[in-house]
Parts: structure tokens; sequence; C-alpha cells
């Protein structure tokens, strides 16, 4: 076959094209700092780095999770650390109630100071964190506790529960739940009523009994500051869990970023020098194809 001046200029026309198309692609990486950036560029590396995405989402939902979950837990222990603190202060005022040398006034004093006490721990058992209510059990929008006058005598001594004793659950990772809640229901009730009744003791001065009713007010007081404690080692314990979960969680983040970085983003250093490379080629091409076509006569032209 014959090799005609035309056929050569179209070839030269054709690598320009071809070179240029290159060119452009590489400029694309360069500046967009992607591998790809059309489904058609490279199909086998979107659908890893779709997947990779798919992951890294779900990892993500679990780690706010688990980061909200923890939070949750660090406001239910400084709570319920306060809380074994008044219940401490409430059974020492209690036993100093018990002194054969104190007098009327002074046990009055006392219960007094119960009676500030009682109001700090109803604050402690209202405990909001993010606009939760964090011993409602289920009903987390209300505040769980109330302290009314049931005799009208200007005396708090009846609790009023509107929360519940409901478990609330956290899915931290697959197959993973924890429970993030204290149940307040019982130990925030009980706590109130072990405080008004050994206040209400203090008060009983000439009552024959008054001793007595103090020595049973400090062994309620006592078991409420065991279940605190109690409380406070199992959501202790609970946090640990949470943490550790939440640490692998991050741990697992960044090896997903990275594995996708690695599909999706551009070796700049490889890329530049590729792109250095094509323009050196492209010109060269250009020069060639210059040459060919100015070297095309009429003749050709005119077929």
């Amino acid at each position: 076959m014959r090799i005609t001046q035309r056929m050569m200029t179209e070839r030269a026309i054709e690598y320009m094209d071809e070179n240029l198309k290159r060119l452009y692609q590489l400029q694309e990486k360069v500046s967009s700092g992607k591998e790809f950036l059309r489904p058609s560029d490279n199909p086998s590396g979107v659908n890893s780095a779709l997947n990779l995405r798919s992951v890294l989402k779900m990892n993500n939902a679990y780690l706010d999770s688990a980061a909200t979950t923890e939070s949750w837990m660090s406001a239910t222990d400084y709570a319920l650390i306060q809380t074994t603190q008044l219940a401490t202060r409430a059974m020492n005022l209690t036993r100093q109630g018990m002194s054969d040398t104190l007098g009327a006034e002074q046990r009055n004093t006392l219960a007094a100071e119960l009676d500030m006490v009682l109001q700090q721990v109803l604050s402690v058992a209202n405990t909001s964190h993010q606009g939760n209510y964090i011993f409602g059990g289920f009903q987390t929008l209300n505040p769980p506790f109330a302290l009314t006058d049931s005799n009208s005598d200007g005396t708090l001594d009846t609790v009023v529960r509107s929360g519940d004793s409901g478990t609330i659950n956290r899915l931290i990772s697959p197959n993973l739940t924890v429970v993030q809640n204290v149940n307040g229901y019982d130990l925030f009730n009980d706590l109130m009523v072990a405080i008004m009744n050994a206040r209400d003791a203090l008060r009983n001065n000439g009552d024959p009994n008054q001793m007595n009713d103090l020595q049973s007010a400090i062994a309620a007081l006592e078991t409420q500051i065991n279940n605190a404690n109690e409380a406070l080692t199992t959501n202790g314990a609970r946090q640990r869990e949470v943490r550790l979960i939440k640490d692998r969680l991050e741990k697992s983040q960044i090896e997903l970023k990275s594995l996708l970085s690695q599909k999706e983003d551009v070796n700049m250093t490889e890329a530049i020098s590729y792109l250095q490379h094509q323009q050196t080629v492209y010109q060269t091409v250009l020069e060639v194809g210059k040459r060919a076509i100015s070297a095309l006569s009429l003749f050709d032209l005119l077929g």
C-alpha cells in the first residue's frame, strides 16, 4: 500500500488528538487530586471506593453513638459522685443528732441542714445532659422528681416521681449494645425518703423513740450510700467498655480513611512527573505534525 502525504498528515492529527486527551486527563488528576472523577474513568476503583465509603459511614455512625454514650456516662458519673457525697453528709448530720449533749434547738438546726441537703439531692436527681434528664428512664424530656408538701405545713414530705425505670440501650458497634443509663427511679426516691425521715426524727424532740428513729434513718442512709456506690461502679465499668470500643473505632476510622485515600487520591509526585512527560510528548507530536502538514501539497488536498 502506498503511503501518501495525506495519510501521514491524518495519522499525525490522530496522534495529536490522542496525546491531547492524555494531557487533559493528567491535568484533571493533578488539579483535582483524585484518581477518577467519573465512574467510567476506573469502574473497579470506583466500586472499591464506594464500598469503603459505605463502611466508613457506618463506622462513623457507631463512633458518634459511642461518643454520645460516653458523654452521657460522664455526666452520670459526676452526678453519682455528688449523690454519694450528699448521702454521706446527711448520715453524718444524723449521727451528730444522736449525741446526748445536744438540745432541741441544736437538733432543729441539724434538721434545717438536712432540708438543704434534700434540696441538693433533688437537684442532682434532676440532672440533665444535652437537654435530656439522665435519671428519668425513658422519660428524658421532663424532670423525673419533685418534692411536695402534702400536709401544707411548710415541710416537703413527699417524693413525686414522673420518670420510670426504663433501660436505654445504645448500639456502639456491630452486635454490641451497652446500657447507657443508670436506674435512678428507686435510688433517688429511697435516698430522699431516708433524708426526710432523718430530718423528721431530729425534730421529734421529747419523743421516746427519737433515738431509735435516728438509728433507723442512719441505717437507711448507709444502704443508699451503698446503692449509690454500686451504681457508680456499674456505670464506671460500662464507661470503660465504651472507651475501649471508641478507641478501636477511631483507629479503624483512620485506617479506612487511609485506604480510601489510596484508592481515590492521586500520588501528586508521580502525577506531576507523568504530566511533565506528557507535555513533552505532546510538544514533540505537535512539532512532527506541523512538519507533516506543512509538507502537504495542493494535489494531496485535492485527492
